[in-house]
């Protein structure tokens, strides 16, 4: 039977020539409006690009590398980290290192080597006009032409993603980009920076919005093929930024906070033009998988903005369990979100069986954010999760292990001269218990000197030092890390 056979037919908007034809106009138009209201900005924002780690690097290419400690054999695949390169910047702060073009940073291993490192800027129309490339094939949507938020591997392919309405862009294992697509789908639709894999079905589910329609947000099922097989669009009000979503076995969990669009801060020249909005209700919503938006059961709370949520599961007496990164007033004490200054801090929100309460505690209330866990425990019960922290001033420089079923956790300090990315967890083998195998994570460090992939072996809050790979160049700060395992490595 043909993967096509058997499944629903449904109606959405699909993408057309005239359709991609317009948005490449209308970017253009964009970015020459941007670029004036910039100019005419009096905005004191800091300007992130004096500090040395977040500094933009030109593209390169390493075969040859010091190796401290052993690789583990069985670790054959790609440590990717993506973020924001920007090859010219003008007047500078941190909301362009939100909209910076993309660059992505791979590392490969196989068989207890590392093989390559590589830094690649994201071929968009823009960078390949710099470049004086071809452009690559697909349709163009969206109000901006930057693709640098997060990457993973989907439908035996890897995809840089974006949120706010631009596309995915398809990429091949060596970092070559093929093209802009919504996955293997024809659908003129947004996606978001953070879907959610269930393991069991292999379906991703993205809860997506577009910055250019304050009313509607969507939720969208990619399945194994990367095929759109479920779409429902849910009415919104204010245009919020709807960063991450969260599953459980049965349910998708939509995030409704007060940060919504700002006319006002986009004639300001603010390159992200969104503000804390307290006539916005707060609230979450609890839908079915594969459900309709009518189905939507809303629940409020207390005003606060989520980036990015850990995990969510249904626990036996069928109350849900969210653990969730929570910052107060984001974007009111700091135009440009610094972490530092948002106080943000670990979570856990019970909503009860009926889906009508939710009681928050905070399990940790150390400054973390990028919390990761063992990915074979999406939407079920867990047990380890691990999260990036620093003191109150300066940027993450080490590691939180959280045992959340006895409320215990470690650190490990990666020194003050080096800041933590996002960390990925690899488990052991396939049938191993939850918390046992390595992270891995780039290093950054604060003078500049090269940076480092360190891989620690872990078991539950037990950690020891398993290898760190010195690249011999320096990688900027970024945004989100994953490893991607390969079968066959060529």
């Amino acid at each position: 039977m043909s993967r096509h056979q058997g499944k629903k037919e449904f109606p959405y908007a699909k993408m057309t020539t005239f359709k991609s034809l317009k948005n490449r106009v209308f970017q253009k138009i964009i970015t020459i409006i941007g670029t004036f209201l910039r100019r005419r900005s009096t905005s004191t924002e800091h300007n992130i690009y004096q500090n040395i780690v977040y500094q933009p690097v030109a593209e390169s290419e390493l075969r040859e590398f010091k190796v401290a400690g052993e690789i583990p054999q069985h670790l054959n695949g790609l440590l990717l980290r993506i973020g924001s390169n920007p090859i010219y910047v003008q007047n500078p702060t941190l909301f362009d290192w939100y909209l910076g073009d993309g660059m992505i940073h791979g590392l490969k291993l196989q068989d207890g080597q590392a093989i390559w490192f590589k830094s690649m800027m994201i071929a968009t129309d823009r960078i390949q006009k710099i470049k004086n490339l071809p452009q690559i094939a697909g349709y163009r949507r969206g109000a901006h032409d930057v693709v640098n938020t997060n990457i993973f591997r989907h439908a035996g392919e890897l995809w840089a993603v974006i949120e706010a309405g631009a596309f995915p862009i398809c990429l091949d294992d060596e970092l070559n980009a093929q093209r802009y697509q919504l996955f293997n789908s024809d659908a003129d639709l947004p996606f978001t920076a953070h879907p959610r894999k269930d393991n069991k079905t292999g379906h991703l589910h993205a809860i997506s919005y577009d910055a250019l329609d304050a009313q509607n947000a969507y939720y969208q099922v990619i399945d194994e093929y990367g095929d759109l097989i479920h779409l429902t669009q849910i009415l919104l009000q204010h245009g919020p930024m709807i960063h991450d979503c969260l599953i459980t076995e049965l349910d998708v969990i939509i995030f409704d906070f007060p940060l919504t669009y700002s006319f006002k801060r986009l004639l300001q020249g603010k390159s992200v033009p969104y503000h804390w909005n307290n006539q916005h209700t707060a609230r979450i919503g609890i839908l079915k998988k594969y459900g309709n938006a009518q189905d939507i059961q809303w629940i409020e709370v207390d005003p606060c903005f989520v980036f990015h949520a850990a995990n969510a599961y249904r626990d036996q007496t069928g109350q849900i369990i969210l653990d969730v990164l929570v910052h107060d007033t984001d974007f009111e004490h700091s135009q440009h979100a610094a972490y530092e200054h948002q106080q943000a801090k670990l979570e856990r929100w019970i909503v009860d069986s009926d889906l009508k309460h939710l009681k928050r505690s905070v399990l940790d209330n150390r400054i973390q954010e990028f919390p990761k866990n063992d990915m074979r425990f999406n939407g079920l019960a867990y047990r380890y999760l691990y999260t990036l922290s620093f003191p109150e001033t300066g940027l993450f420089n080490f590691l939180i292990i959280h045992d959340l079923v006895l409320n215990q956790s470690v650190t490990y300090d990666f020194g003050e001269k080096w800041a933590i990315g996002e960390v990925s967890f690899i488990a052991e083998h396939e049938h191993c218990t939850e918390g046992q195998g390595y992270l891995m994570m780039y290093l950054h460090h604060l003078d500049g000197e090269s940076s480092k992939v360190a891989i620690l072996k872990v078991n539950g809050l037990e950690i020891q030092e398993q290898a760190e790979i010195d690249l011999g160049v320096r990688v900027p700060l970024g945004f989100h890390c994953n490893w991607v395992g390969l079968d066959i490595i060529q």
